[in-house]
């Protein structure tokens, strides 16, 4: 269903797209009438370059493995290729024109391109590039593709750029290439899938780390977003860490990325330029011990970003073998595409102890893994470093092993039991055969304002540009207008699927009963039922897939939610009801309790199906490839009183105009006796307005206040319950 068929012997395969690309497959490609892919043969000029001599980098990574030193995947083969100096031209018989160019480097585990300046695209052209066997290919990069220096990984020794010109066209691109990336280790799972006819890979995680897909993630599905592995060019050697997506206190998804100072001890934006990002490098399926094969490269790329603030610029006293709180900030040259799903993780500046939490990292440059810590933080100092910079951390058994942290793991975020990033990892001596050793993470404390005054040397002008002063953030999901958990509206024009392989075909939950065909995206909110505080009930969500049994096809995701605060999100604790993945003894019956806490009157429920390999983790928001979103609607009364909620409150009150400037009118109606009290406050809590014996109509200036979200809480004898206001 989802897989295409790509490769000159026409061998089943696994494509990846990256670099906010267009999609596409290269002009060579041709499509037969059964959808599978070929390649049209055509000779063209293979520069190959000396292998670098392995047994010497190898005792160099020796020997900056004992000194806690960035772990090196790959080196970078200096070069001097172009468009203009090398390639072979062919015009194809509409007068289009393909020019080819080879790059070989023997016994290479996969090789990246580095650029000279921005690749630059003419309209109308398309580059792509892709592997010997052709199973793997990205592209296509345009006129309208984000500027990029850096290429992300191809399989194998041997990477083909292949540049399209259609007729007409005059105008070269510039492509110039200064050092091909020789990758030898920290690969290996992610380009396996594209290995043709040959043995997979042993994978580099040690067999105590535990999957992102096990049992261990859940309620920790958020946090699992906001985690990246990147690469780094750090003179002529290519290392891996991990970083995080952060939130800051504007709530405006600006793409910050925070790690370790000493992946790079990075000090100008140039230095980043050759960074490459991997968003969602992880399984869709539980592997205990590490030991079966990564089932393809499901992740998307970025590359390139600027430096905000790091320990390298700052000036803390005692820095010893790491810089002060050993954090670096980044931001990266463009937005990151919704459809990549990121989480922006909020975080907490508070020096008090998380009591327990997870690390979510990428040991060895491997699929993302999660470490579970469930004993109190202790402050710290690193390797006789700065003083109490560091919070140590020692690591828990869990069910699926007992995750620990490897090279490739620094800057790793650490989350508090609130699922708040606390620190950031540089280092310890943890591994599967000393699960008793602990590791350290830079606070997020020390490095918020400590390490100089300037903003390059703290966090503060960055994760707090409103100037709030507050000590914790929560996450969120795009659009970030929330801010306080998490997805920010979550319209049905934004949430559906764009084909429908598979879909709800029944929905059940006490009175609701429907059965339906596929509709990429159905509002039945017409169709509701009414559910009490306290009671328990059952919802079932019945999948089809045709041909497949049980409904659904393996790695189909279901889930459900409900709004139960009415905020117009279903990111807020709770507020997923049922979630399962198909596989071996997969059950799409799912138990919920109405929490007390609930919103009386209308709220919306939210299924979702989704096929979790091409469309990432389900979330409640956001556009899918594969599956259907359906909406009903659920009236939540007190324990006991069925049917007693009066919704003349909710269906009269209205707020105009939101999104606002400035001004906004709130209007009750004519049931402006209902309400006891109205309360504007912002995020933080900090109440901007409050009065009693409210009129029909309030105006409400927000003149004076940032640009943000608000909320507009009402107390009435009908209910209590909140709803948003965004200020542009």
């Amino acid at each position: 269903m989802k897989k295409l068929i790509l490769s000159l012997s026409i061998v089943a395969s696994t494509v990846t797209f990256g670099q906010i690309s267009e999609g596409g497959y290269p002009t060579t490609f041709k499509k037969t009438i059964s959808g599978e892919l070929i390649e049209t043969k055509i000779d063209y000029e293979v520069k190959k370059l000396q292998k670098p001599k392995l047994s010497q980098i190898i005792a160099e990574d020796f020997d900056a493995s004992v000194k806690g030193e960035m772990y090196r995947i790959g080196v970078l083969k200096p070069t001097s290729i172009s468009f203009t100096n090398s390639g072979t031209w062919k015009t194809l018989p509409n007068g289009d024109k393909i020019w080819q160019l080879g790059i070989r480097v023997p016994g290479a585990t996969a090789l990246s391109l580095y650029f000279a300046q921005e690749v630059k695209i003419p309209e109308g052209g398309k580059l792509h590039a892709y592997n010997q066997n052709h199973s793997q290919y990205i592209g296509a990069y345009t006129y309208n593709t984000p500027s990029f220096r850096a290429m992300e990984m191809i399989e194998g020794e041997l990477i083909t750029l292949e540049y399209y010109m259609p007729v007409g066209s005059s105008e070269f691109p510039v492509i110039e290439i200064s050092n091909v990336g020789y990758f030898y280790r920290g690969v290996e799972d992610r380009i396996a899938a594209f290995r043709d006819g040959q043995p997979a890979y042993q994978l580099k995680a040690e067999a105590c780390q535990v999957d992102v897909a096990c049992s261990e993630i859940t309620g920790w599905e958020e946090q699992r977003d906001a985690v990246v592995r990147y690469t780094i060019v750090s003179g002529n050697s290519i290392g891996t860490c991990t970083a995080s997506v952060i939130n800051n206190t504007a709530n405006d998804c600006k793409p910050y990325i925070l790690t370790a100072n000493h992946c790079g001890e990075p000090t100008t934006s140039s230095e980043l330029s050759n960074d490459v990002f991997y968003f969602n490098y992880q399984r869709s399926t539980c592997s205990p011990g590490n030991t079966n094969v990564y089932n393809g490269a499901q992740s998307q790329t970025m590359s390139g970003a600027s430096l905000k603030a790091s320990s390298e610029l700052g000036t803390a006293p005692g820095s010893s073998t790491i810089s002060g709180a050993d954090f670096a900030l980044f931001e990266l040259n463009s937005a990151i595409p919704s459809s990549y799903n990121p989480f922006y993780a909020g975080w907490n500046r508070s020096t008090t102890s998380s009591i327990s939490g997870v690390g979510i990292h990428h040991p060895a440059g491997s699929e993302k893994k999660i470490s579970t810590y469930t004993s109190s933080l202790v402050s710290a100092t690193y390797n006789g470093g700065w003083s109490g910079a560091h919070w140590r951390v020692y690591w828990s058994a869990t069910n699926n092993g007992h995750g620990v942290t490897e090279g490739g793991s620094s800057g790793s975020p650490l989350f508090n039991q609130n699922g708040l990033i606390v620190g950031h990892l540089s280092g310890g001596s943890s591994y599967c055969a000393q699960t008793g050793a602990p590791d350290l993470y830079g606070k997020i404390d020390k490095a918020w304002e400590s390490e100089g005054n300037n903003a390059n040397q703290r966090l503060k002008p960055w994760l707090d540009p409103t100037g709030s002063g507050v000590t914790s953030l929560n996450g969120s999901y795009t659009p970030c207008f929330n801010g306080g958990g998490n997805s920010g509206p979550c319209t049905a024009s934004a949430s559906h699927s764009q084909g429908c392989d598979e879909y709800i075909e029944n929905v059940s939950l006490n009175t609701i009963n429907k059965t339906s065909g596929c509709n990429n995206y159905s509002d039945y909110t017409a169709t509701s039922t009414t559910l009490a505080k306290g009671q328990s009930y059952t919802l079932t969500l019945t999948p089809f897939a045709s041909g497949q049994s049980g409904g659904a096809y393996n790695n189909d995701e279901i889930a459900a939610w409900i709004d139960w605060n009415n905020d117009g999100d279903y990111s807020d604790a709770g507020e997923q009801i049922g979630y399962v993945i198909v596989a071996a003894g997969w059950s799409s019956v799912f138990n919920f309790t109405v929490p007390n806490t609930a919103t009386l009157g209308s709220l919306k429920l939210r299924t979702r199906l989704s096929f979790q390999p091409d469309d990432g983790p389900i979330s409640p928001c956001g556009v899918t490839i594969w599956g259907e979103v359906e909406d009903y609607t659920v009236i939540i009364s007190e324990a006991g009183a069925a049917n007693s909620v009066d919704e003349r409150l909710l269906n009269t009150i209205n707020i105009y105009p939101n999104p606002t400037n400035n001004i906004f009118t709130l209007d009750l109606g004519s049931n402006n006796e209902n309400v006891k009290s109205i309360e504007v406050t912002d995020l933080t809590g900090r109440e901007i307005i409050s009065y009693t014996n409210a009129s029909s109509k309030s105006i409400i200036d927000l003149t004076q206040e940032p640009s943000g979200i608000y909320l507009v809480k009402i107390n009435s004898s009908l209910g209590n319950f909140t709803k948003k206001v965004i200020k542009f």
